[in-house]
């Protein structure tokens, strides 16, 4: 990567490696916090079930 950006080359997978690295991790990050959020709900309805006397 260092050698094709030294030498100025710009093909289609470079500009590519570089969109991944710009998007990639923002969207992992996204979609780990809508997973620990549905599974955080799931816990919630799981373990709060019982607490309440009379809710089914």
């Amino acid at each position: 990567m260092q050698l094709v950006l030294s030498h100025g080359y710009r093909s289609l997978s470079m500009i590519y490696d570089l969109a991944i690295d710009r998007v990639l991790p923002p969207l992992v990050i996204i979609l780990a916090l809508a997973a620990a959020g549905v599974i955080g709900v799931h816990l919630v309805e799981y373990f709060d079930a019982g607490a309440i006397p009379g809710r089914i």
